[in-house]
């Protein structure tokens, strides 16, 4: 799952710190070593508050682990890849089951922005109440220093350029999947290839406009 449907999905724990556990995976770089080698060994913070971004984080991977396998999202990745490929792109040359992966995440939250603005505010809302003074104090504990300078760096622009309402233009989408497929195969889109993801993407939008609850609830 992507950053706003994490939280979409867990409304009804509106707590800053946990909201903001749901995307420290996401927002760190290679975090999930750190979660695989440090956090997923260790206990649970003793004090509430850092308890509390713990199990945000817990939650994101358990999101993801039964978001990532349920059949409605791997049907709807292999339609992203149909519909890429339809529009142009070359898959030999291009990791599409990547891109359509990560695509299908984007436009999902493209929809909770669209159809459920207030949810997005929510959102913004409810991390900017998270105290750098915790954060901090989280990965302190855990002896995470080259971790807390990138999570805070990237947490503190995420939050100023309110990233995810920018999704309510398919252009950003695909923006966006450039960057983050640029940091995973170091490379970037071409122009053309930039208006075929548009064009392939565009195909595919209206249908999840319709479907995306019943993918991100299966």
């Amino acid at each position: 799952m992507h950053y706003l449907s994490h939280y979409y999905t867990e409304i009804g724990n509106n707590n800053p710190l946990f909201s903001v556990g749901l995307i420290v995976p996401d927002l760190a770089p290679g975090f999930s070593k750190t979660y695989n080698q440090v956090l997923k060994k260790g206990p649970e913070p003793a004090d509430l508050q850092l308890k509390q971004l713990h199990k945000g984080i817990l939650a994101h991977y358990e999101g993801d682990r039964r978001f990532h396998n349920s059949p409605l999202f791997m049907q709807q990745v292999s339609r992203t890849i149909q519909s890429m490929v339809q529009a142009g792109l070359d898959r030999q040359k291009l990791r599409l089951s990547v891109i359509a992966h990560i695509a299908v995440e984007m436009l999902i939250d493209r929809q909770i922005v669209i159809q459920h603005p207030d949810v997005c505010n929510d959102f913004y809302h409810t991390i900017g109440n998270a105290t750098n003074h915790d954060l901090i104090a989280f990965f302190d504990l855990h002896s995470l220093e080259v971790q807390k300078r990138e999570f805070l760096s990237k947490f503190q622009f995420f939050k100023d350029m309110r990233y995810l309402y920018q999704f309510s233009e398919l252009e950003r989408v695909v923006y966006a999947l450039d960057k983050v497929y640029g940091m995973v195969a170091r490379t970037e889109f071409t122009k053309i290839e930039k208006s075929q993801f548009l064009q392939g993407l565009g195909n595919l939008d209206g249908e999840i406009r319709y479907n995306w609850q019943e993918i991100l609830n299966a």
